[in-house]
């Protein structure tokens, strides 16, 4: 099959945070080959001012005041909302959203962002009503009802609590698939290979435990405060260890840490690509609760140390984790440098308990099961 024969795919998804770029990114990679994909980014690249500014804002947002956005979640929990601003908004929007949409002429089109569902929906119904629609929702278990549109050709989740929430929504079961989050593949790849290889590597020393700190590729979260404490207490304690902090395109957060005096060994970075190796070279994760963080974390078998998570959509998230006993929680700033140091002290089985759990929740092969998912549903499409 060349490739002027193969469909055209596009997936919709904005720059709100790193994990609807890395859901989109895994989608791609998991197509290739077997489709032509086209990223649109409808939010940032077209939609009038203010919307096209959204994306920009979610870090500072939910980094400086969460409460607001608990806000704004708990606005579109409620369905009267979500419709009355949908349809207020769509007039707005429309021509820009339908023009993209017929000039890109997919043959199927996915999308990983909330936002981003229904009104891209409903002008592509008006203009292409056989061109078939998924949505890949990626909040595992406490999703925003705006994922949601119940004319959508199917619908993939990642947990049992998050399908419930689809059929409430309306979703007919048969359009419903709980599949998981879409991950990439190098996560499947760097599983099980040997921790102190893949340190020296990365230019870590190959017998230390390695604690690993990020918030995503957007860097949100307060990373300075939990790791400075960390440092300093692992170094009193004298525990056998280093520490690896990505502050992803937060460069504010990144030229706050290289300001710091560290007490031991600290390899600090900005956004980087290969993350699987770093998560698969550590001995525990410290991280706020993001939902495609945490799923490449369980393909690697990497425990996670929870300090926080966005009100509203990423609650669940922490007891997805905690019940499952791959990681903790520490909601207190206070507990996270005593926890760590208990942790990885020597002859503590706790790790290797959360990692083998870890495992046990893991779904590397969402990415593909998806893909297979939305070519199959291309397929009966174009034969009807």
């Amino acid at each position: 099959m060349t490739e002027h024969t193969l469909p055209k795919i596009a997936i919709i998804m904005a720059h709100a945070g790193g994990g609807h770029v890395t859901a989109a990114r895994s989608l791609a990679e998991a197509l290739e080959g077997k489709a032509q994909v086209v990223f649109l980014n409808l939010l940032d690249e077209h939609a009038p001012f203010p919307l096209n500014h959204l994306s920009a804002a979610y870090g500072p947002w939910v980094n400086y005041a969460p409460w607001t956005y608990q806000k704004i979640y708990e606005l579109f929990s409620a369905p009267w909302s979500v419709e009355m601003i949908q349809r207020a908004a769509y007039p707005f929007v429309r021509n820009q959203v339908a023009a993209v949409l017929k000039a890109v002429a997919a043959d199927l089109v996915i999308s990983v962002h909330s936002v981003q569902v229904t009104i891209p929906l409903r002008a592509l119904r008006e203009i292409s009503p056989q061109t078939p629609f998924v949505t890949v929702v990626t909040d595992p278990v406490t999703p925003p009802i705006a994922w949601f549109a119940s004319d959508a050709d199917l619908c993939v989740v990642a947990t049992e609590p998050a399908r419930k929430v689809a059929l409430a929504c309306g979703l007919p079961a048969d359009r419903v698939q709980v599949i998981g989050l879409p991950v990439r593949r190098a996560f499947l790849t760097v599983c099980g290979q040997p921790k102190a290889a893949l340190r020296a590597q990365l230019g870590l020393d190959p017998a230390l435990r390695t604690v690993l700190l990020t918030g995503g590729g957007a860097g949100i979260g307060k990373l300075l405060a939990p790791a400075r404490a960390i440092a300093g207490r692992l170094a009193a304690s004298r525990t056998p260890a280093q520490m690896a902090i990505i502050a992803g395109n937060n460069r504010e957060l990144l030229k706050r840490l290289r300001a710091q005096q560290w007490p031991l060994p600290v390899m600090l970075l900005g956004y980087v690509e290969n993350m699987a190796e770093w998560m698969a070279a550590s001995d525990l994760l410290i991280t706020k609760a993001g939902p495609g963080t945490l799923a490449e974390a369980a393909c690697v078998g990497l425990p996670v140390l929870i300090t926080e998570f966005i009100p509203g959509q990423e609650a669940g998230n922490v007891s997805w984790v905690v019940d499952h006993q791959a990681g903790v929680y520490a909601p207190k700033p206070e507990q996270v440098a005593p926890l760590v140091d208990e942790l990885l002290r020597p002859g503590n089985p706790q790790l290797e308990l959360m990692a083998g759990q870890a495992l046990n929740i893991a779904r590397c092969d969402a990415s593909e099961k998806i893909a297979q998912a939305a070519l199959a549903l291309y397929h009966r499409t174009a034969e009807v």
